[in-house]
């Protein structure tokens, strides 16, 4: 039995707080900090005056729709961190004098049985990968091939199984699944991957190319509306039957994440240049298998703006652009002429500063 993660938590509750990268053993950079240029957004005038708010856990309205129309995005270095007689277990990595989450919704620091004894491996998740499907696949997923300059690559901290979608997606990657739980580890390396450097755009783009290469064939749709779903966090919009059939008249097809296999996904999307939804975890679909130059719309709910999906279509060698609905992410509405609109402009990006 390892009573290490109550002796850690006690320790940063009553003295003082560590983290794992305080306590590494070696830190190294295995990724350079860079500036990297963007292409612009692509977006109708006015739409800045609709949104009210953003993500939770993103900057202001003004700090968000700033940067809509930077020039250029900030990425730090990727670092490697070796840490000493780890132990992982309950969403949680622990060593004698500090802790990291692996899940914000399921971490505690009850003692546990080691079920196995690793001399040197390297972990491949995340607190945001395991909590949310996107960042598994855009985060930890492609972790795994800079993971495996280190040690044995694996996954921890889920809490529940993980999705057949996750485990269809590193077969396609050509990544082994590996997910372990108890366990404790001599020499653990970890890693700070979360910027869009070059590296990391490289393997990216790499994990792009290997999903649409798996595909025999190209999808024949000129595009594809990607549906929200319910099983996420709320995002309701109220006239999607509305957009639906436009795009389903425009030869779109129709793709639903909750009901579909990984492999009717891409069959669905592998090469289409389009890709409208909105955003949200299940537009990733849309990153890995949609043509290279291809342009995501995100329909964004007028309270939940945020431009993540900018930097990932960038690193992808995608265009991005959106259309704001009124209302909250418990019921919002988009015009459909505004999306007319806005498509209007993947064909003609010289006109973003078109009003409706």
């Amino acid at each position: 039995m390892s009573f290490l993660p109550v002796r850690s938590w006690a320790r940063q509750k009553f003295l003082h707080y560590r983290t794992l990268e305080d306590d590494a053993e070696k830190d190294i950079c295995v990724g350079q900090s860079e500036v990297m240029p963007l292409p612009k957004a692509l977006y109708l005038q006015g739409q800045f005056d609709l949104v009210t708010g953003t993500h939770n856990i993103s900057d202001s309205i003004a700090d968000e729709l700033g940067k809509v129309v930077a020039p250029t995005l900030e990425n730090i270095d990727t670092r490697a961190y070796l840490i000493r007689n780890a132990v992982i277990g309950n969403n949680r990595v622990s060593t004698a004098t500090s802790i990291k989450d692996l899940s914000l919704q399921h971490a505690n620091s009850r003692p546990f049985r080691i079920n196995e004894e690793l001399d040197t491996a390297a972990l491949c998740s995340t607190w945001q990968g395991n909590d949310y499907f996107a960042h598994f696949l855009f985060d930890d997923a492609a972790m795994y091939p800079l993971a495996r300059d280190f040690g044995e690559p694996f996954f921890s901290g889920m809490g529940l199984p993980r999705t057949a979608h996750c485990i269809d997606y590193l077969s396609r990657f050509g990544f082994a699944y590996a997910e372990k739980e108890h366990i404790s580890v001599r020499q653990l390396w970890m890693f700070r991957d979360f910027s869009l450097g070059p590296d990391k755009r490289r393997r990216l783009q790499d994990m792009a190319a290997r999903t649409k290469a798996a595909q025999p064939a190209a999808s024949p749709y000129p595009g594809a509306f990607i549906r929200r779903g319910v099983k996420g966090q709320t995002r309701e919009l109220d006239n999607a039957a509305e957009i639906e059939a436009w795009c389903a008249a425009q030869g779109f097809v129709i793709v639903d994440p909750e009901h579909q296999t990984v492999d009717e996904i891409c069959a669905a999307l592998n090469g289409v240049p389009l890709i409208i939804g909105v955003e949200g975890s299940h537009l990733v679909h849309g990153l890995f298998n949609m043509a290279e130059g291809g342009t995501m719309i995100c329909i964004q709910p007028a309270d939940r703006f945020n431009v993540i999906f900018r930097h990932l279509c960038a690193a992808l060698n995608l265009r991005w652009g959106f259309v704001v609905a009124k209302g909250t992410i418990e019921g919002f509405h988009l015009e459909l002429d505004h999306l007319k609109a806005t498509l209007d402009l993947v064909q003609e990006p010289s006109a973003c500063d078109r009003t409706i």
